[in-house]
């Protein structure tokens, strides 16, 4: 026999996350929220998991809703421990991941009258939230059926268009009373229906277009549109160009955008490769070099389209939406139009020229943050998932071809540092494949405390590329020519990542040159490195800003 509380609304909870197919729930622990945490965790349906710290919590649960595709409840005490959710919450709004967000909360009557852990909680993140409710407490079948339709209103659009949302649930004591329960009959639940929108128009465009770029930026779940990419992608009028974090590849698709770009930028050949009908699929885009361009040539750009869940008018010149969580359909294509544009091959010829460049300089570049990133992607397993730290680490990777079979994924909505651990910890939860995570040193010190997780999965590789600081602010134009930029900007500091490491009892190993790099990064991913384990590596932090502008300049030469 299930026991759960007696408070209606939580009943009303716990039936209602059953029925939108909600199977994860990260807790953490309070004594306001102790009816719902103890309901949800008898329920043999949910796997519930506890973290104490919400921030913590509230990461995690994004990383195993990135990896299974299905919405993640999080449920906190009433008070300032919903506040920890905000970063997460905020990251899972931009990147459309669907987090449901329960916070205990003390009766109406006592907000703002001096009890203890007491704030005002429903409207404080409506800005990322796609909808919120606060219940009310059950008294009778009217109330109850209230509650009922208000969870069905917010977890529908939770599950339907893929973004977080917030139950606040008002509790008086006691708290503590609990009696049998049986699994009621499954509720009706109601889903968008995708269908096929009017795509005329765009046809329209497609046919008189001579140059046409379509743009793949971040997708969590990219399969849909592969077969259409490739469709489109054999017209010479047009050029495919993806991000890493697209997981779209490809031989004749362009890539590394960012090397790409440098042969042309700034010359009076830039024009050449402005299309005239944009097209963009997926979420954001990390390259600020391609932003620049098409803002910078955004008259140019007769017809902007953007497949996607949610509006992205990124480059200022957006004509069209088209809301995926809408349609299913991609446009067919009308047929085929004889033409003497040669705008793929253009954009093709410059990667392919810039790829040349790139391993004519990795070959005779000094150890540094570039060179690390050559050998830690020569030995990435070819299921993996990678996850990547945000600022450096991700633009770094950027410039490498993608690795075939491995999956990239990264916190690119709001692109904050403060939860990059804890999103890896929760997606090596959910996936057996092997899971890297590639973090710089203050990126990884922010958000020790995903490793305070008890059970740490046993795919979780870390390596913390430690060069003393946030070095990506010696790569970005301004912060070196002021004097303190090195406390108060880069935040340089001596504090040791082996000692944290070890503290949460996690296997750790260090490296400062290629010979031990590349004996480590063997050891990690060979089995020998059984558990999880950080490779903490070093590198120098004066010359590496240096090696990369040296880089960049090297590969513009095409």
């Amino acid at each position: 026999m299930i026991e759960i509380s007696t408070i209606g609304a939580v009943r009303s909870i716990v039936e209602m996350l059953m029925a939108a197919g909600v199977e994860d729930v990260v807790l953490s622990p309070g004594s306001r929220n102790a009816p719902i945490i103890l309901s949800l965790s008898a329920i043999p349906e949910f796997n519930c998991i506890s973290v104490v710290d919400e921030r913590t919590a509230a990461f995690m649960a994004l990383g195993m809703a990135q990896q299974s595709g299905k919405p993640v409840a999080i449920c906190c005490t009433s008070g300032s421990a919903m506040l920890n959710y905000a970063p997460a919450i905020s990251e899972a709004y931009y990147q459309r991941i669907p987090l449901i967000m329960i916070t205990a909360d003390r009766p109406v009557e006592w907000i703002d009258q001096g009890e203890g852990q007491s704030i005002r909680q429903l409207d404080v993140l409506n800005g990322v939230l796609g909808a919120s409710t606060s219940l009310i407490e059950e008294l009778g079948a009217a109330e109850g059926e209230a509650n009922r339709g208000e969870l069905l209103r917010v977890l529908g659009v939770s599950t339907n268009e893929n973004i977080p949302v917030q139950i606040n649930v008002p509790l008086s004591e006691p708290l503590y009373e609990f009696g049998s329960w049986e699994k009621p009959a499954a509720v009706r639940w109601v889903e968008s229906m995708a269908e096929p929108i009017d795509h005329s128009e765009f046809q329209s465009i497609w046919a008189r277009s001579q140059r046409i770029l379509v743009l793949v930026a971040q997708q969590n779940q990219p399969s849909s549109v592969q077969h259409w990419l490739s469709k489109c992608a054999n017209d010479n009028r047009v050029v495919v160009v993806s991000e890493t974090t697209s997981n779209i590849y490809k031989l004749d698709y362009v890539s590394c955008i960012d090397r790409t770009l440098e042969g042309f930028l700034g010359t009076d050949r830039e024009g050449d490769f402005i299309p005239d009908f944009l097209i963009t699929i997926g979420d954001n885009v990390i390259s600020k070099k391609v932003k620049a361009l098409f803002r910078r040539n955004s008259d140019r750009i007769t017809a902007h389209w953007h497949f996607g869940l949610a509006k992205r008018n990124t480059f200022s010149c957006l004509t069209n939406w088209v809301n995926t969580a809408a349609t299913s359909h991609f446009p067919e294509f009308p047929e085929r139009m004889e033409s003497t544009s040669n705008f793929g091959a253009l954009w093709k010829g410059q990667f392919f020229r810039a790829e040349e460049r790139h391993v004519e300089f990795l070959a005779n570049a000094p150890y540094s943050d570039l060179k690390v990133f050559e050998h830690i992607l020569d030995f990435v397993p070819i299921d993996a998932i990678f996850q990547m730290g945000n600022s450096s680490v991700v633009r770094y990777i950027q410039l490498f071809n993608q690795l075939q079979g491995v999956s990239y994924f990264g916190n690119r909505g709001v692109s904050g540092i403060e939860g990059c651990t804890s999103t890896a910890v929760g997606c090596a939860l959910k996936t057996d494949k092997p899971v890297l995570f590639v973090s710089g040193d203050h990126a990884f010190r922010y958000d020790a405390n995903g490793l305070s997780f008890e059970e740490l999965p046993d795919n979780l590789k870390i390596i913390v590329i430690n060069n003393d600081g946030g070095n990506i602010f010696r790569i970005i134009d301004g912060p070196q020519k002021h004097t303190s930029s090195d406390k108060f900007i880069e935040h340089t500091q001596k504090k040791s990542v082996k000692m944290l490491v070890e503290f949460h009892g996690v296997g750790y190993s260090q490296a400062n040159d290629v010979e031990t790099l590349d004996r480590e990064l063997h050891r990690l991913f060979d089995g020998s490195c059984s558990g999880p384990h950080v490779l903490e590596v070093y590198t120098p932090r004066t010359i590496n800003p240096n090696i990369l502008k040296d880089y960049f300049q090297f590969v513009g030469q095409v």
